[in-house]
């Protein structure tokens, strides 16, 4: 039976990509030390999040997301060390779900909650970003004035209240199982937030490589305003779920935008005046459920100094928004070319792979023999000293 089982919950935008990068990538090193990360990849506990919230996945994936909870809490309790379930689509599950999840583990299993938090000021605009690349077709303005009414039920503040995802999900739970891990503040280095992650979960942080991990793509002001206006004409074509996943964001935003530069994406005014000070009310909601913190709480109510009257970030205008748009189709066009090289090189592959294969069924032993002697040496001597015999004969019978 596991020793702990941590389940890391969210919330998103917090690191989560960069953390889970880091331990898919050593999984094996993970696992010598101690930890499990149950079933074959991330995209199995991406799926064990929608059975948990009772979502359906993709037709593609009914087969491998059928009882996928069940599966993972299996492994989970066949293992003698630690245990990580780690996505940030958790976050999301109501107080019954999340209860209804944990108790899969049975009363014997030490269940711990983790929770990575960053303070409002960056989410509010990492949160447009990915909404935008989730085909959102609301400005940056517009949206942050949304949020500011702080209806319970729409999707940032189901994961970004960060006091009301630790109740859902840490009811049931001792205050000393549920973990804040919070973000260190711009400027520190990256590998404080896995020192911190990798020393909860009982790993040396130190044996394990940060550098060249993958972290969620972000986008310039002007690339994200130029992905929303997409969105926008298209309308219903390319739905999500669907191909707008793989062919808009994965090959246009996250391949072709992200290369573009563009002006850093930052609160002001009024929005920022409101980020910090509910920043404040959710770090002290933190600090009065008496749980765990990895970190401070400070971080998450950074020092900005007094906003501005006016808006320092304005929208980019329709002449910055057509240059950047003739710079992306550039690109797209470059990334169209390079995959048209790629696919005719894998087809002309499969078509040598393919004569190979009627080659060998017409003269196999001859396939047979080449094949030994290109894999032992023995081989290779006795093939070529046969052909050496068998040029002598041709030549002796010639004379």
């Amino acid at each position: 039976m596991a020793r702990r089982v941590f389940l890391h919950v969210g919330s998103p935008k917090t690191g989560t990509t960069f953390l889970q990068a880091v331990l898919w990538s050593q999984r094996d090193l993970a696992r010598k030390q101690g930890l499990l990360l149950p079933l074959e990849s991330f995209f199995d506990h991406y799926l064990a999040t929608l059975e948990v919230r009772d979502i359906d996945p993709q037709p593609q994936d009914v087969d491998r997301a059928a009882d996928v909870w069940r599966r993972i809490v299996q492994e989970s309790l066949s293992w003698k060390g630690d245990v990580l379930v780690s996505h940030e689509l958790f976050a999301p599950a109501t107080a019954e779900q999340a209860k209804r999840a944990i108790a899969a583990f049975g009363p014997s299993v030490e269940v711990h909650l983790v929770l990575t938090a960053r303070d409002l000021v960056r989410q509010i605009p990492a949160e447009w970003q990915e909404h935008v690349k989730h085909r959102s077709k609301a400005r940056f303005d517009d949206f942050v004035a949304d949020l500011r009414r702080e209806d319970p039920s729409t999707w940032f503040w189901r994961v970004q209240d960060f006091p009301d995802v630790l109740r859902r999900w840490g009811s049931e739970l001792p205050a000393e199982r549920v973990h804040v891990v919070t973000v260190p503040p711009a400027g520190q280095p990256t590998s404080l937030l896995w020192d911190r992650f990798a020393g909860l979960l009982g790993l040396d942080p130190a044996t394990f490589s940060t550098t060249g991990q993958r972290a969620n793509t972000s986008l310039g002001y002007e690339q994200a305003e130029l992905l929303r206006r997409v969105n926008v004409e298209l309308g219903d074509r390319l739905p999500l779920p669907g191909p707008y996943a793989p062919d808009v964001k994965s090959m246009f935003a996250e391949r072709v935008l992200a290369r573009q530069p563009g002006t850093r994406l930052a609160l002001s005014g009024a929005g920022l005046d409101y980020a910090v000070r509910r920043s404040e009310e959710l770090a002290e909601g933190i600090r009065k459920l008496g749980v765990d913190v990895v970190g401070d709480l400070a971080e998450l109510v950074p020092d900005v100094g007094p906003a501005p009257e006016e808006p320092l970030l304005t929208p980019p205008s329709d002449e910055v928004v057509l240059g950047e748009g003739i710079t992306a189709i550039t690109g797209l066009l470059e990334e169209y070319s390079e995959l048209r090289r790629r696919t005719h090189h894998e087809r002309t592959e499969l078509d040598r792979l393919r004569q190979l294969e009627r080659e060998m069924r017409e003269r196999p032993a001859k396939h047979l023999l080449r094949g030994l002697s290109e894999r032992w040496s023995w081989a290779g001597k006795a093939r070529a000293g046969a052909r050496r015999t068998r040029e002598r004969l041709r030549s002796s019978r010639g004379r």
